[in-house]
């Protein structure tokens, strides 16, 4: 049986095999999700994610210091999941650069994160609710580590498309790292407050051909 995204990501924040038994930990991370997607992150307790887990609320205490931590574990998990296909994703977009519109491939990395949103539509709610939270000093310099990991992933990728052919090796990687994460950001925020805009994927070729001058090589 094909494992979930929600079994995924229990199987990374615990730590365990996928189809492995599930731990105590794990529990907890499978009842959070299953609690926060249908409460939101404020109105779920720790009591209610422990009677989910059929566990008391000192169980969850002993794996994580309170509900923050408790999400950054999922956050964190989530991070490396929706990550996780990114190099394979970059790998078939140089591969198939020849004899392909970059536009047309580029349209596609982005259309593969758009899909993610729509798989697992409950986290990208649960994240915007969760980053309100980062006038918290604990919150907030947790998710300066996070982002800076996922700059540090976006650079990469935006290497290896410019050694591709795929984008202009002129253009600072470090700085585009941080345009697409800050577009794929309100792209997401955009699909939370509207999906319908995204019924198809017109708007994705049309973003991708105003970005192309100032992307793609020799246009």
């Amino acid at each position: 049986m094909k494992s979930t995204p929600e079994q995924l990501v229990a199987d990374t924040a615990s730590g365990n095999r996928p189809g492995q038994a599930p731990d105590s930990r794990e529990r907890i991370v499978v009842a959070a999700v299953r609690v926060f997607a249908r409460k939101g992150f404020q109105r779920a307790s720790l009591d209610e994610i422990a009677a989910e887990a059929g566990l008391t609320k000192g169980a969850i205490y002993w794996h994580f210091r309170s509900k923050n931590d408790l999400f950054f574990a999922l956050l964190e998990s989530r991070f490396h999941y929706n990550i996780a296909p990114l190099p394979a994703d970059i790998a078939r977009a140089v591969s198939s650069r020849d004899g392909d519109d970059p536009r047309q491939i580029l349209t596609m990395l982005f259309q593969n994160v758009l899909r993610r949103f729509r798989d697992d539509a409950d986290w990208p709610r649960l994240y915007l609710e969760f980053l309100s939270q980062s006038r918290d000093a604990d919150v907030a310099e947790r998710m300066r580590q996070l982002c800076d990991e996922g700059r540090q992933v976006a650079r990469q990728a935006v290497v290896v498309l410019q050694q591709g052919g795929l984008i202009d090796p002129a253009l600072d990687a470090g700085m585009l790292a941080i345009f697409w994460g800050a577009l794929l950001d309100g792209l997401m925020m955009a699909w939370v407050v509207k999906p319908e805009t995204f019924q198809d994927d017109t708007l994705i070729r049309q973003m991708v051909d105003m970005l192309a001058a100032g992307m793609l090589p020799g246009v």
